[in-house]
């Protein structure tokens, strides 16, 4: 049995047509009919019935479409891991990165992976750390870079770097001519955050816990999606916040925003990689793995 023929016979199933099989395959119907019929022939049974012009399965073509589906599945991933062990072929890299990451972490260390794959196309798609959780548990993307630690079986997670948060202010804020200050200073303060499913927001929220404050208790101005749109906020004057180190550092350095220290407030975070367990040997998995650390 060819595996050409039970693609053929899923595709009957999924487009309901022997015509439109014929179109997509390039093939004349005839062709078409004659390998559905050489299936029915080698199982000894029908397999499917046309009633009307519609496409029906018998019980026992339930079984080889459902099976022939995974035999494919298996197929392509068994074809995947020759052609990488061989070094012949690769796919496209996708990462999924939370905001942090993906500016100011990763783009320094997938230079260094694209000149160790050069023939591999990267695509980086970026989101909350919901967000790329939910495209790792769905398979859209091979490996995610979030700011919090994915508690899952089925993944594998690694720490590829830490991360403060620092508080920055407006330029003009009256803080700035404090040598130091503490959390009693910021009661006052109109304070920025991130949108639900940050990985900063979870830090701040975790290090609020810490010291016994709830967030209640602030004065919580607005709440924005993005670190920039943060930057942006505090540099023209709206708030306060407490942002990646890694993001701080360009806007502070650019006198966009002043760093301040918070005596009595120390948050860090890790920044974790994240794949699927069966994708462990995968050697582009392996050299992502090395370009993070």
């Amino acid at each position: 049995m060819r595996i050409e023929t039970l693609q053929m016979f899923i595709e009957l199933v999924d487009l309901g047509s022997y015509s439109h099989v014929a179109d997509k395959l390039d093939l004349t119907q005839p062709a078409v009919t004659m390998q559905i019929k050489a299936l029915e022939e080698h199982f000894a049974t029908k397999l499917v019935i046309k009633d009307k012009g519609k496409i029906n399965l018998t019980p026992s073509g339930r079984v080889i479409y459902n099976r022939a589906k995974k035999i494919l599945e298996n197929w392509e991933i068994a074809e995947n891991k020759v052609n990488h062990y061989a070094g012949t072929v690769f796919d496209d890299l996708k990462i999924g990165a939370s905001t942090i990451p993906s500016v100011y972490l990763l783009p320094e260390k997938l230079a260094n992976f694209s000149r160790e794959f050069p023939q591999v196309k990267i695509i980086m798609e970026t989101g909350d750390s919901r967000d790329i959780i939910e495209k790792l548990e769905k398979g859209e993307v091979d490996a995610g870079v979030i700011g919090f630690k994915l508690v899952a079986a089925k993944f594998k997670v690694k720490v590829i770097a830490e991360d403060l948060l620092v508080l920055i202010v407006p330029s003009a804020n009256p803080l700035t001519e404090k040598d130091s200050i503490s959390l009693n200073d910021l009661i006052d303060e109109n304070i920025l955050i991130r949108e639900k499913g940050s990985g900063t927001r979870k830090a701040f929220m975790r290090g609020l816990d810490q010291v016994g404050i709830n967030i209640s208790g602030l004065n919580i101005k607005a709440c924005l999606g993005s670190t920039e749109a943060v930057i942006a906020a505090v540099e023209a004057g709206l708030g306060i916040s407490f942002i990646s180190s890694l993001a701080a550092r360009k806007a502070v350095d650019c006198k966009k925003v002043k760093q301040i220290k918070v005596e009595d407030f120390s948050i860090s975070r890790n920044f974790y990689l994240t794949y699927h367990k069966a994708r462990e040997d995968d050697l582009l998995i392996k050299g992502l793995d090395r370009c993070l650390k």
